[in-house]
């Protein structure tokens, strides 16, 4: 029946496209009339159609009802089987549980604490200075600005020479061998500010350092 109708419906489509081109072409009176009948007729049809696939569904609804109801049935006669067994034998189900929490217990393994060990840390301050000395060196008493300053007007802009006596002086032990070592290689002239400022920050270093 579905497929007959089916067939109905696509040679309906059919025809309406072919009125349709007709009258858009040439609308007339005739082809209007024609075009609605050919609509009501596919219309009659596609709800006939309509009805066919209600009765369908509805069979299967049943169908599924019947089948949901069965399993359901079996569910609870299966859970009613299983109850009865649990009550006629509650002493073995009970017995068996004790066992396996004995095991349980027997297998848990014992955890021996560590011994804790207290470092103690060793003083710091008595090499606190000469650690500074070491790692920071002269570098560190001299700011981005002065190092600029102290390469352009006390070592003639050279800057690997300023860079070398540095750290010749950062391991030196005293101010006065710094002050006789910078005079070999550059002119200590004290009335250059330059000048000044650099030996005011070895004074500060070796003191710092001491």
């Amino acid at each position: 029946m579905k497929q007959k109708l089916l067939a109905d419906i696509e040679l309906d489509v059919h025809e309406l496209k072919y009125l349709m081109d007709s009258f858009t072409k040439e609308p007339t009176q005739t082809l209007s009339e024609l075009l609605k009948r050919s609509v009501a007729r596919m219309q009659g049809r596609l709800d006939e159609l309509s009805q066919e696939i209600d009765s369908v569904e509805l069979v299967s609804l049943s169908s599924f009802v019947v089948e949901e109801t069965v399993v359901k049935e079996n569910e609870i006669t299966a859970q009613e089987k299983d109850a009865s067994v649990i009550i006629q034998s509650p002493k073995p189900v009970i017995a068996a549980a004790a066992e396996e929490e004995e095991e349980e217990e027997e297998e848990e393994p014992v955890i021996e604490e560590a011994p804790v060990i207290i470092k103690k840390e060793e003083p710091k301050n008595a090499v606190l200075g000469e650690s500074i000395k070491l790692a920071a060196g002269l570098r560190h008493f001299i700011s981005l600005n002065d190092s600029f300053r102290f390469s352009r007007e006390l070592f003639k802009g050279d800057t690997d020479l300023m860079n070398r006596v540095i750290e010749q002086i950062s391991v030196m032990g005293s101010y006065k061998t710094a002050v006789a070592f910078l005079s070999s290689k550059v002119e200590i002239d004290e009335e250059k500010d330059a000048v000044v400022d650099f030996l005011e920050l070895l004074k500060k270093y070796f003191n710092q350092s001491a």
